[in-house]
């Protein structure tokens, strides 16, 4: 029989609310207990997904003493993933962390640290990893179809209004956010470029906040980069395009090209396969409706977010690190922290930690 897992959530903010509403979907795993320090926003967010009998708490550490948990999820703000993530770990439960893991590495380093010491299990979320078009172009980099790489790029050219970033007051905040659209929007396919097709070797930006003048961080990110293999790529993030568009990603190379934008939009190579077609057809009829591209941040399919959460578990179930675990989380972060460091010195090319 497959282990069963208990979860519990800490944080049921948007996000947070989204782990309420997976985790009892996702095979062999309970929902036992959800923390929040504002109890009404955690009775709303099991009232809204109608779970009844979970208890709720306003300490973390009370939860951790009184109930059963398997794994914690951690939900809470950008900027204070570190300390909920430590004391669930030293109490030797597993932890599902979500994006980025943490703003600063130091601070992701003692989380993979920690897990080491405890004997645990740490991962992050990056769901957009089963997004079907981005692993048909992972699947297609691994197996060398692009040849040598040429460029890459990554695209999240997407719109968030004033009031997105003064709801919960830690938005747009270097302390608690880490960064604007870059750290929170645009990670998601920063990770996807590094994973696809390798590591980043430096990176050279400029970055403002062109439209949201409340905010202390750039709303706006361009950036040209290196891969470590030689080839070169570009990352642009905003959240200053209104309506917004679907997130992309195109890798090209000798060999082949292939750009993911809510489907496969190509998918061509040299070495053309007679499968090549038909998954084509299949991602492209699987592709969700929702891109998160548009003023709502809620606008995410949650689908994927199942997948990783099983994935997870499963690799866990057989005693191995997940795909997405905690050395791998670090990768985007990385990236991310060169990128403002590039930009604060006006554009000067910095070497990626």
């Amino acid at each position: 029989m497959a282990k069963q897992w208990r979860c519990a959530v800490v944080g049921t903010g948007m996000v947070g609310e989204w782990h309420v509403k997976t985790v009892p979907h996702v095979p062999a795993t309970t929902l036992v207990a959800v923390c929040d320090v504002a109890t009404e926003r955690a009775k709303a967010a099991l009232e809204k997904n109608k779970l009844v009998g979970v208890p709720i708490y306003t300490d973390q550490a009370e939860m951790l003493r009184k109930e059963q948990i398997d794994v914690v999820h951690i939900c809470t703000p950008s900027g204070g993933h570190m300390k909920p993530a430590i004391m669930a770990m030293e109490a030797g439960k597993n932890v599902i962390c979500e994006k980025p893991m943490e703003i600063q590495l130091d601070r992701i380093d003692r989380m993979i640290e920690v897990a080491g010491q405890c004997g645990v299990r740490l991962a992050g979320i990056f769901q957009n990893r089963w997004n079907p078009a981005n692993r048909a172009i992972r699947d297609a980099a691994a197996a060398g179809r692009f040849g040598r790489f040429a460029w890459a790029g990554c695209f999240t050219q997407w719109y968030r209004t004033d009031e997105y970033y003064r709801d919960g007051g830690w938005r747009g905040t270097w302390k608690l956010d880490g960064g604007g659209a870059i750290m929170n929007q645009s990670v998601h396919a920063i990770d996807l470029l590094q994973w696809i097709v390798g590591p980043v070797k430096q990176v050279s930006a400029y970055a403002s906040s062109r439209i949201h003048a409340e905010i202390e961080v750039e709303d706006t990110l361009s950036c040209a980069l290196q891969f470590a293999n030689g080839g070169f790529g570009t990352i642009v993030g905003t959240t200053a395009m209104y309506p917004g568009i679907p997130m992309r990603i195109e890798v090209g190379g000798e060999n082949g090209t292939a750009v993911s934008e809510n489907g496969l939009k190509m998918f061509k190579f040299r070495d053309e396969r007679a499968g090549d077609k038909e998954l084509v057809e299949l991602v492209n009829r699987k592709r969700g409706s929702s891109t998160g591209s548009g003023a709502s941040a809620a606008d995410v399919p949650l689908d994927m977010h199942g997948m990783n959460i099983r994935a997870i578990l499963d690799a866990w179930g057989e005693g191995r690190d997940a795909e997405t675990c905690g050395t791998e989380a670090r990768k985007a972060v990385a990236i991310v922290l060169a990128m403002y460091e590039s930009a604060k010195k006006n554009g000067e090319a910095v070497e990626v930690k």
